[in-house]
C-alpha cells in the first residue's frame, strides 16, 4: 500500500505553523494557527490529522523553539513543554521527530535557491565549509550546519543565543546599563529580539527610568517608518549589535560558507535595518578581521525550518504509513 503525507510543524510558544510534503519533497504551503498550549496544540494536530487521514500519513516532524534534552523540548520563551512520547501518541505514529527550531532551520539553508537569497554583507562562500544560521524574533535563534562527505551535511545544535554580550560602541554602552539594570543579565537575546528592540528603543527614550513600560517592536517600527529620529536611531543600534552577533557566530563555527539570516523581526525591519552599521560591526573583530571582510551573509525568506523538517523524510517511507511503523529506534 502506498502512503501519502509526512506533517511538518513548527511551534514558537505564540502559534503552530505547519504543512505537509510528500516524502522525498518539500513543503507544500504553509498555515498558521494560534497555539499557546498544549490542549491547543493536540486540538490543531487532531484537526489536521483529521483532515489528512491517518492512513495517508507517513509521519510527523515538529520543530520547537527550546533546545532538545532527552526527547522533550521546553520553549524557552514560554515554559510549554512537548515531548517526542507525547508526539507519537497525539499523532498515533513512532515515526515522530522532535527538534530545535533553528537546528531545523539550519537544515533547511542549503534547500533554499541561491536566486532567493538577500545580500546583507557580500562575500564569496566557500564551497564545502560550514555555515552559521541565526535570527532574532521572540528569542534569538542559532545554530550551525557542517558538511561531510558526499553532499550529506550535519545540524550543529546550539542556545548560542543566551551567551553574555557586551558594548563595543560608545551608544551601545548606555543601553547594556539600561537593560542590565532592568533585567539583571545581557544576554545576546536581551537586544536581539522582538523585546529587545522595543528595550533599546526604551532606553533612548526613557533617560534610565527603569519603571519605563517600552514600546512593543511593532510601534518602534512604525516610528522609524515615519521617521521618528530615535525610533531610527534604535533599529540602527540594533543593526549594529546584529552585525557584531553575527561575526561572533562565523567565527565560533568557522562559518566559510557564509551567515544566514532568518527571521520574521527581520522581514517587518526590512529596508530600515542598518547595513552599514551592521557591516561595521560584523567585520570589527581585532586581528580576525580579515576572516570576515569576504565572508557573506545571507538573509533567508520564508519558512526554512519546514524546508529542513522535510529533509528528515525520504521516497523510501513512501512505503509505509505511519501505524504500519512499530519499531523505529533500532
Amino acid at each position: 500500500m502506498t502512503h501519502g503525507v509526512a506533517l511538518l510543524a513548527d511551534v514558537t510558544g505564540r502559534e503552530l505553523v505547519f504543512a505537509l510534503a510528500r516524502p522525498g519533497d518539500p513543503p507544500g504551503e504553509h498555515r498558521t494557527r494560534p497555539c499557546a498550549s498544549l490542549p491547543e496544540l493536540e486540538a490543531a494536530f487532531r484537526d489536521i490529522l483529521a483532515e489528512v487521514g491517518v492512513e495517508a500519513l507517513v509521519g510527523v516532524a515538529v520543530s520547537a523553539a527550546g533546545p532538545e534534552i532527552d526527547g522533550a523540548i521546553v520553549l524557552t520563551s514560554t515554559g510549554l513543554t512537548l515531548s517526542q512520547a507525547w508526539l507519537r501518541s497525539v499523532a498515533r505514529t513512532p515515526r515522530a521527530y522532535l527538534v530545535n527550531d533553528f537546528t531545523a532551520c539550519a537544515m533547511g539553508a542549503p534547500r533554499i535557491a541561491e536566486a532567493r537569497l538577500g545580500v546583507v554583507h557580500p562575500g564569496k562562500p566557500a564551497r564545502n565549509a560550514a555555515i552559521a544560521v541565526l535570527g532574532p524574533d521572540i528569542g534569538l535563534g542559532v545554530a550551525a550546519l557542517v558538511p561531510t562527505r558526499g553532499d550529506s551535511w550535519l545540524a550543529v545544535p546550539s542556545e548560542g543565543g543566551h551567551m553574555d554580550f557586551c558594548p563595543v560602541e560608545s551608544r551601545e554602552a548606555p543601553i547594556f546599563s539600561a537593560i542590565r539594570g532592568r533585567h539583571g543579565d545581557v544576554a545576546a537575546e536581551r537586544l536581539l529580539s522582538k523585546e529587545g528592540l522595543a528595550e533599546i528603543h526604551g532606553a533612548l527614550v526613557s533617560d534610565g527610568d527603569p519603571l519605563f513600560t517600552p514600546k512593543n517592536d511593532n510601534a518602534v517600527i512604525a516610528r522609524a517608518r515615519a521617521g521618528d529620529p530615535q525610533a531610527l536611531e534604535a533599529i540602527s543600534i540594533f543593526s549594529g549589535l546584529l552585525g557584531g552577533f553575527a561575526g561572533d557566530m562565523a567565527l565560533l563555527f568557522a562559518a566559510r560558507g557564509g551567515v544566514f539570516l532568518n527571521s520574521p523581526l527581520l522581514e517587518d525591519i526590512g529596508d530600515l535595518l542598518d547595513l552599514d552599521a551592521f557591516a561595521r560591526r560584523y567585520r570589527a573583530k581585532g586581528r580576525m578581521s580579515y576572516y570576515l571582510d569576504a565572508l557573506p551573509v545571507f538573509s533567508m525568506p520564508g519558512r526554512p525550518a519546514l524546508l529542513g523538517l522535510s529533509s528528515l523524510f525520504s521516497a523510501s517511507d513512501m512505503r509505509y504509513a505511519a501505524t504500519d511503523v512499530k519499531f523505529l529506534d533500532c
